[in-house]
Formats: C-alpha cells, structure tokens, sequence
C-alpha cells in the first residue's frame, strides 16, 4: 500500500478499507508517513466524509493506539454498570459536577443492589468553552492526573473518579488532534466523533450519555448539524455495545447562574445545597441523571421514576457531601474553597451591565461572553494558556425574564480598570432586548431532542 493511493481514493469519496486506515495510522505514528500526507488525507475526509464502516474502523484503531481501563477482576459484570456523559461543551455548563454526585447519591438511597459506577475522563477549555478539569482544580490541590490504579481504587470505594486523559490514553488522537487544529480540519463531524469516541472507549464503559450542544455558544450552532453529531457518535457506541443516549440541548446563553470556574463550582455547591437554581440548569441535570440512572439500571428503572428520586435528593441536600467528597478524595481543599468564597470578591474589580431600556431579555450571546472571558484570563486562546479560575460572571436576568430599566443583568469579575471598555462594548453586543408591546418573545427550551 501507499499512502497518496489511499489519500486519493478518499478524497474521490471512496471508502478506505480497515487494511488502508491501519496502515495509514500505524505509519503515521511510527514516522513512516509524513504530517503533510496525514493532513491532506484529513482534509479529504473534510470534504468527503466516512462511511459508518469507516468511522468505525478509524474510531477502533485510535483507541487501540493506548491502553484500556481494565475491568475489576472477580465482580460478576452482569451486577455492574460503567457509564460516562460526554459535553459538546458551551459557556457556563456545570452538569457533570452536579450529576455525577446527584447520581451516585441516588444509587445508595433507593437502588439497592444496583451498582452504577462513573468513571469521568474530561477535558480542559479551549476557545470560549468552558473545561470540566478546570472547573474541578479551581478547588486548590485537586488533582486530576490519576494513575491507573488510583482511578480504580476511587471506583472501586466510590463508585466515581474525575480525571483528565493520561498519556496512555488513545495517544493517536492526541497527535492527529494537534494536525487538525493547524490544518483547519477540527469541523469534521467523522473526526470529531472519532475524537470522542476513541477515548471514551477507553475507558471500557458498558453505556453512555452524550449531551451536544446547539445553538450561538455551541460549537455547532446549526441544529442539523449538532443532530449529524450526535447520530455519529450514537453510531459508533452502538456498534461497539454501549447502551447510550443523546440529548441535543440549546446553547445560546450561559448555562445557570454563573460563569467561570470557581463561580461555577460555588453555583453547584448551592445548587446541591438546597439554594437558588437555574430552570434550564436543573431541568438538563434532571434529565441527564435520569437518562443514566436508567441506563446503569439496565432500564429496570424508568426514566421518570429515576428523575423522582433525582429530585428528591436534590430537594434534600442529600448530594452535597458526595459533592464534597468528589473534591476531597483526590486532594481538593474544600474547607479553603468554603472560606475563599466571600474573600476572593473583596480582591476583584467588579462591574454591573445594567438595562439600558425596560423590556423582555431576548439574547445574551454565549459566545461572545465565552470570548470575553478568555480576554479577561479566565479562559484558554491556545492550551499553554494559563487561566484565573476566579474570574468570570454571575448573571442576574436569563433570556425571555421581563426587565426594568437600570436593573442589573450580568456582573463581571476582573482585574484591571483598563479591562472596562472592552467589557462594555463586548456586553452591549452580547446582550439585546424587545419591547414586549412589539413582536412577542418565545425562548427556545433548553432541551431539543433526545436521540436512542
């Protein structure tokens, strides 16, 4: 075989044979093939596609290039029930923080015998998305880089860990990441299941949820082509045996309250301490966990009987000290963070975006406000970036709530005056409202569609 034969067939819209994709990848890793001939093969499937064969062939041979989770030795499988949530990603999205506690709380209050474990591999933010592993590490001392034995002891005492992806990882989609990003190929609905797929394999899951996101702060924005997402990653589950399920869920404004890693762990705290919440931040943490309670219960627990118990915990506070757990089992100060809550704010500038007219909010543009706080430093432009984790935004008026004139919308956290224009240009582009005497206003739902 050559490689510029199995680039050409491609980019004719051929299909590559699973012989053709294994020694395309296996050069490529060994140094036989060049970056430039794996590039232009990337660019071809760009424009070309892959056939679900293809995607399937591809997404095996990525993960196969590191290891897998193993299995625990001596535990009747058919008793246990592995499952991980995978986010597109957007601004403001906490779920994985409030869910993975919410759910392992309702396993030992009402499922009995049922043994659901979560095993979370996550990533960073990059661009004006938010990352979970940031998030988790703006409580000081958690780590994320967990050895293999260590994840499994977690799982094994908790039914849970948090981490990020090691080296050993599907170490292919690392590198052929790095190539997409400088070759403009990211967008490539194949490679990016691919992506995910490869390493959520390896994590030897027996289930899945993935939640993608649409809308102005998603990374696809248009709903047809967050559907192709999703039906490409629900493909490849499915082929290889995972019980799994996808949510499309609309990603316009931020997502609850606050904005930023530190703010979003405090909105989570609360949220699962029995204080204010979101609408659209608790109904997409309902049907999440319910989704995966039924799922990990090998669907002997319907999805509307597992919101219930979702619910009653929640209204409990039942939750939070599994919430807290998840900080403290892997070296996260939580009694600092506790104490760092009110502190921190008496060391930042703030500023107030107030309502310019009285009306009916109706955008408040997630992407841009994602931007801006990459510009402020709570975000990545490139992954050396380093972040402040503290600031960010908390959000006093969502889409589609009637506002008065001079009331506040959002206030930002920063850390120089000189920040202050851009600040105010950003917010009056980001933020719009209408006369609710003109054309009414219907706010889009949170949740779009759910895919089986």
């Amino acid at each position: 075989m050559q490689a510029k034969e199995i680039i050409t067939k491609k980019r004719k819209g051929l299909e590559n044979s699973k012989d053709e994709l294994e020694f395309l990848l296996s050069g490529f890793l060994k140094g036989e093939i060049k970056e430039y001939q794996l590039s232009a093969w990337l660019m071809a499937v760009f424009f070309q596609g892959m056939t679900e064969k293809e995607l399937t062939h591809w997404t095996e041979l990525m993960w196969h290039s590191g290891s897998t989770l193993p299995r625990e030795k001596n535990v009747n499988l058919s008793k246990q029930f592995w499952i991980d949530k995978h986010s597109t990603g957007g601004v403001g999205d906490k779920v994985s923080l409030i869910l993975v506690p919410l759910v392992r709380k309702v396993v030992e209050k009402f499922l009995g015998d049922i043994d659901i474990r979560i095993p979370m591999i996550s990533g960073r933010g990059l661009g004006h998305t938010g990352g979970t592993l940031d998030k988790l590490e703006s409580v000081s001392g958690f780590s994320t880089q967990l050895e293999t034995r260590e994840a499994l002891d977690l799982l094994k005492d908790q039914g849970f860990f948090m981490a990020g992806q090691t080296e050993s990882i599907a170490p292919a989609d690392r590198r052929i990441y790095s190539l997409r990003d400088v070759t403009g190929t990211i967008e490539s609905i194949p490679l990016i299941v691919s992506s995910i797929m490869s390493k959520k394999l390896a994590e030897n899951l027996d289930g899945i949820l993935f939640d993608v996101k649409t809308g102005l702060g998603a990374f696809m924005e248009k709903i047809e082509d967050s559907k192709a997402l999703a039906c490409g990653l629900l493909a490849v589950a499915k082929r290889q045996g995972l019980e799994s399920v996808a949510l499309l869920s609309q990603m316009d404004e931020p997502l609850g309250y606050k904005v930023g890693n530190f703010l979003e762990v405090e909105e989570c705290a609360d949220f699962l301490n029995g204080k204010k919440r979101e609408p659209d931040l608790e109904k997409l943490v309902l049907v999440s966990s319910a989704w995966m309670i039924h799922l990990g219960s090998r669907k002997k627990v319907s999805c509307a009987e597992a919101q219930s118990m979702c619910e009653e915990v929640i209204a409990r506070g039942e939750a939070f000290s599994i919430f807290r757990k998840m900080f403290e089992s892997q070296n996260g100060n939580f009694q600092a963070f506790e104490e760092e809550r009110d502190q921190f704010r008496d060391r930042y500038l703030t500023w107030d975006y107030l309502a310019d007219c009285s009306g009916i909010l109706s955008e408040m543009h997630a992407r841009k406000l994602g931007v801006l706080l990459v510009e402020l430093g709570g975000g990545r432009a490139v992954k050396e970036d380093s972040i402040d984790g503290k600031v960010g935004f908390e959000v006093f008026k969502k889409v589609g709530d009637e506002v008065k004139e001079g009331e506040p919308l959002i206030r930002v956290y920063h850390r120089s005056a000189s920040e202050i224009e851009n600040i105010k240009e950003t917010l009056k582009e980001s933020i719009k409202m209408v006369n609710p005497s003109g054309i009414p206003f219907k706010k889009t739902p949170i949740l779009r569609e759910v895919l089986t």
